[in-house]
């Protein structure tokens, strides 16, 4: 007699499709030479970079949505320094200290991170002083990318939360941490890949930073392996007809 195996391919093909449009979460070393990466150095106040109480704490999209150099924007406009609004925290300029609790304090440019072995004195962060709900870094590509990450840290005991989107503004997928040190910070990097292409990316939390935002257009690699699988259980399946 055949044996049925019809509701078990559907149910393994299902599986194969939705891991080839998903993803996982990824780390540096998914992403290809032609990344860009944006590091938030080298950013000074003008018309769209407002400055804040603090001689070294500078407001991006402080009038409108702010394009960096390396093509990336950040959603404006920024409410503000004291309204969960971005800030760049310029530390080789003397002014404000940025204090996590047991997680470590950010003052000099030895506490932030080298992406990519640049070396780094200034990163992005938010906080949620209003109290009202988390604060976040709304990023915006004017292309698909398909790997997007970058390193992350925060105040102890919160969490750090990144959130990917499609150029239709749909969520494709979603990732959460506990905030990594400042000790760790350079080894604690946040990322998603995915298929579809990514158009925006949000990170939010209580209180954090990351520098590095790292994103590649490149495609992701073909499921080789699940095909592989995929024309295995058809074989099994023709063979069960026998």
């Amino acid at each position: 007699m055949p044996i049925r195996r019809q509701p078990v391919l559907a149910a393994a093909a299902s599986l194969l499709l939705a891991a080839a449009a998903g993803a996982s979460p990824i780390q540096p070393a998914a992403f290809t030479p032609a990344r860009v990466v944006e590091n938030f150095e080298g950013i000074g106040s003008g018309a769209n970079v407002g400055t804040s109480a603090y001689a070294n704490i500078l407001l991006p999209a402080s009038t409108s949505t702010y394009t960096f150099a390396s093509g990336v924007s950040i959603l404006g406009p920024n409410p503000g320094l004291f309204a969960n609004g971005a800030f760049l925290h310029e530390t080789n300029v003397a002014g404000a200290v940025n204090t996590w609790g047991t997680n470590g304090t950010v003052a000099t440019a030895a506490d932030v991170p080298d992406p990519w072995g640049q070396a780094s004195s200034e990163y992005i962060g938010a906080f949620d002083s209003l109290g009202a709900g988390s604060a976040m870094l709304d990023f915006y590509f004017a292309s698909d990318m398909h790997r997007v990450g970058a390193w992350v840290a925060g105040a102890a005991g919160s969490t750090i939360t990144v959130e990917t989107y499609d150029a239709t503004n749909t969520l494709l997928e979603t990732l959460t941490i506990a905030a990594p040190s400042v000790a760790s910070w350079s080894t604690s990097f946040l990322g998603i890949g995915r298929s579809e292409g990514i158009r925006r990316v949000v990170f939010r939390g209580a209180d954090f930073g990351l520098d590095g935002l790292t994103f590649d257009a490149t495609p992701l690699p073909e499921p080789r392996v699940g095909l592989l699988l995929l024309c295995a259980l058809f074989v099994a399946f023709w063979r069960g007809r026998d």
